[in-house]
């Protein structure tokens, strides 16, 4: 190939030079900084390469400018990542990591343990020329040595591993197609569209399945209770106090309007108004109140 290449590729007049742009999605840095703000950490593992991927992560205030970066790149032996990790953990404040592949990949099998647990110390991470296999391998290692609950966002073919390996996993339909989408648990038109499905319908469906899962208990313990006590009464014999229609009307019937209160209960309003732009899933954002 380098000797047809060499044949072919000679006297040769440079016409126009070509790039491509790759934008942010709208109100990206708006999305991080609020994500940012809670207890929430954000990795971002992206096949770019470290400049580009760096620019990227300032770009998209993944990285505030009053932050330093530490970068890990370059590694090639065991004692150099032994070396990174000491100078990490003394340097690094509230520094974001930034990780090529290569690097990556040699910490990851040498001190998997010792890694992740000072990376999630860092407010982010940037991992660069990141494999899908590598992706998957990351969040495995996040869920099982911090016990933390990790959510996988992607919008291409290459981190369906990801998403799959990761406790809930949000699709973007992207101009790559719709494989993370359709692989994802949940599926969002826009990057943006994280902000109130995590801090608002997140946390109202966590708080709502708790009470539920409370007062399902309690109403189950009354009735045995009653049942429990009655057979004592009697000896202990197998004689139910309720006849079967009763047991069925208080498991539906008679208990079904406290369920729906739940369900439908909020205790603050997520979000506020502002102008004319919409407050759903299908517009931008508003800012959020003080105590989501």
């Amino acid at each position: 190939m380098a000797a047809v290449q060499s044949d072919v590729e000679h006297d040769m007049t440079l016409l126009a030079s070509t790039g491509v742009e790759d934008k942010l999605q709208r109100n990206v840095r708006e999305t991080h900084e609020r994500l940012r703000h809670t207890v929430i950490r954000v990795w971002m593992l992206t096949g770019d390469k470290v400049e580009t991927a760096t620019c990227i992560a300032i770009a998209s205030r993944l990285a505030e400018r009053s932050q330093g970066i530490f970068r890990v790149a370059g590694l090639k032996s065991r004692n150099e990542a032994s070396r990174a990790l000491s100078r990490f953990r003394r340097e690094s404040g509230s520094d974001v990591l930034v990780i090529d592949g290569s690097s990556l990949q040699i910490l990851l099998d040498m001190f998997p343990e010792e890694f992740i647990e000072l990376a999630a110390t860092a407010p982010s991470a940037v991992s660069c020329q990141c494999s899908p296999t590598q992706k998957a391998t990351v969040v495995e290692l996040l869920q099982k040595q911090l016990g933390k609950r990790a959510v996988a966002i992607g919008d291409g073919g290459n981190v369906v591993g990801m998403i799959q390996q990761a406790h809930a996993g949000i699709g973007i339909p992207g101009t790559e197609g719709m494989q993370a989408s359709l692989a994802a648990d949940f599926s969002v038109t826009s990057f943006c569209h994280l902000t109130r499905l995590l801090l608002w319908h997140g946390r109202s469906f966590y708080r709502r399945s708790a009470r539920l899962a409370q007062f399902v208990i309690h109403r189950v313990l009354i009735i045995s209770i009653i049942q429990t006590v009655y057979c004592a009464l009697f000896f202990y014999a197998a004689v139910s106090v309720y006849s079967g229609w009763i047991l069925v009307g208080y498991a539906t019937v008679f208990t079904m309007f406290p369920v729906f209160s739940l369900i439908l209960a909020e205790d603050v309003s997520g979000w506020e108004r502002k102008g004319d732009r919409m407050t759903g899933l299908s517009g931008p954002f508003c800012k959020p109140i003080t105590n989501v």
